[in-house]
């Protein structure tokens, strides 16, 4: 008998999400391309990078300005990624210049 369903045998990836409101004056495009500069980092796997959505669901949080979420292969390469020096620049140059404020959440698939 087969099954319809395929088997992962690869280990979790990790999933950093990062959620982010920007200051009134800061460049929102200038942010974006930041972020977008990091998929060159080798141990990130892909960076997904939107603005909110107006949501009416109660439990919804509508008050940030962007988020994105980079996926790593596993928790090393994500250790190695905050210490990388084209991470560690984006962020004293672009990104925490432009952040009023910032919420970080780490997770490994299941």
């Amino acid at each position: 008998m087969s099954s319809c369903s395929s088997v992962n045998n690869s280990a979790p990836q990790v999933q950093h999400i990062v959620m982010c409101w920007l200051k009134p004056d800061a460049s929102q495009a200038e942010f974006i391309e930041a972020v977008k500069a990091l998929k060159k980092i080798d141990e990130v796997q892909s960076v997904s990078i939107g603005s909110k959505l107006e949501s009416i669901e109660p439990v919804a949080d509508n008050s940030f300005d962007i988020s994105f979420i980079i996926t790593f292969k596993n928790n090393d390469d994500l250790k190695v990624y905050l210490d990388h020096p084209k991470h560690v620049e984006a962020v004293k140059t672009v990104l925490k210049p432009a952040l009023a404020k910032v919420i970080v959440y780490d997770f490994q698939e299941l």
